[in-house]
């Protein structure tokens, strides 16, 4: 089984066509952000204009991206390669582990580069160049079971090679290697075993993986994602449930999100992404989505005009109160835990991770009201975002 990309480009406009498009719609984004920064302070209003300027001289590099765009590249040739990135260009790979077993347990790892230099926790990475399937970038590795443990948070080393990418800092060595649809992550330190996980496709083929991407002139994302079982070991201790394996390639600034995926005793799985743009105070949603995948049903439901209140608490244990479409969906959780990371790149760019538990819950389908009776616990990530980085 292989997924693959639908091009939605005309058949009958070549390459060159499309890239005199793509450079008129950046002149026209030039000139917008030049009316913009005009009256921005001195300091921002500097990295802007370099910005700018630099995105001329990126021109092969985005035309070699555009051009993928027709490769129609299956999951497997996402999650192991490299892309030439342009300017403003990130790839990452993602991956988070939730128990299913009603434990609070919960494991992430996370690795990748950018296309220009970058301040990750203090700690600086230089524009990764890629030399023999290796590249330098950063990973950050932590867990939750039974306490709060910080595997890695370092500069690291990441290979590609066939069907395996390795990520490697002077805390562990990370392998993820495997074919669509059956996938292995090894985690270890020194001859100390971490993590030990065999990742396989759900017997409900509804929810299971998808490729998307979109493109708005130069600037936009490729994503693969994997929404599979898994089970193994973990800190010498078996380890099962439900993860998420993500590989993005993102070209353009960071920009604020709000992101949770959540998993439930039954199978079934809450999930949302709104990404926004704060100004003068004000938040305006660029995208609102909600999903949640019913696994009594096997249904697929989605919801619009999805709402996140937070609640913080001088105990630090934040609160969120989710609602969409007149309170259909009614959820509430509370942290027990979380990880905070800072990237820097003449901006500031804050994101955090909560790992949380699900406190109530109601969700309005067709002729059915869910609640924690029928899905029976729910725990996730819910992520908090702030700031703006190039």
């Amino acid at each position: 089984m292989n997924a693959t990309i639908s091009d939605k480009e005309p058949k009958n406009k070549n390459f060159e066509e499309r890239f005199v498009i793509e450079k008129d719609r950046l002149l026209n984004f030039i000139k917008e952000r030049n009316d913009y920064i005009k009256n921005l302070p001195e300091v921002e209003k500097k990295a802007f204009m370099a910005s700018i300027e630099t995105i001329k001289e990126s021109k092969d590099k985005i035309e070699r991206l555009l051009l993928k765009k027709e490769l129609n590249k299956g999951i497997n040739e996402i999650l192991f390669s490299f892309e030439d990135l342009p300017l403003f260009g990130k790839e990452y790979w993602f991956m988070k582990f939730t128990a299913n077993d009603g434990s609070r347990c919960q494991f992430f790892l996370m690795f990748g580069r950018s296309a220009g230099d970058i301040e990750v926790n203090g700690r600086y990475v230089e524009n990764s160049r890629i030399m023999n399937n290796r590249t330098e970038g950063y990973c950050v590795s932590w867990a939750y079971d039974e306490i709060q443990r910080k595997i890695t948070d370092h500069l690291g080393t990441i290979e590609v090679k066939d069907d395996k990418v390795t990520c490697s800092t002077r805390d562990i060595l990370a392998s993820f290697h495997g074919s669509f649809p059956k996938y292995t992550l090894d985690i270890s330190s020194g001859d100390k075993m971490i993590c030990c996980l065999d990742i396989t496709e759900p017997a409900d083929e509804n929810c299971n993986s998808e490729l998307s991407e979109n493109f708005k002139g130069l600037f936009g994302y490729r994503v693969a994602n994997l929404y599979f079982d898994f089970k193994g070991m973990l800190f010498e201790k078996e380890f099962s449930g439900k993860c998420y394996v993500q590989k993005v390639i993102v070209v353009g600034p960071l920009i604020p999100w709000k992101w949770s995926r959540i998993v439930f005793r039954n199978g079934s799985i809450l999930t949302y992404y709104i990404p926004n743009i704060e100004f003068v105070g004000l938040e305006y949603n660029i995208r609102n989505f909600m999903e949640f995948y019913d696994a009594d049903t096997k249904n697929i439901h989605r919801f619009k005009k999805a709402k996140v209140h937070e609640y913080p608490s001088e105990k630090g244990d934040k609160r969120w109160v989710i609602t969409a479409e007149d309170n259909r969906v009614f959820v509430v959780m509370k942290s027990y835990c979380k990880e905070i990371f800072e990237f820097k790149n003449n901006f500031n760019f804050i994101y955090v991770e909560n790992l949380v538990d699900v406190l109530d819950l109601k969700i309005e389908t067709e002729g059915k009201i869910i609640t924690l009776e029928e899905t029976g616990s729910g725990r996730g990530m819910v992520e908090d975002t702030s700031g703006f980085v190039i």
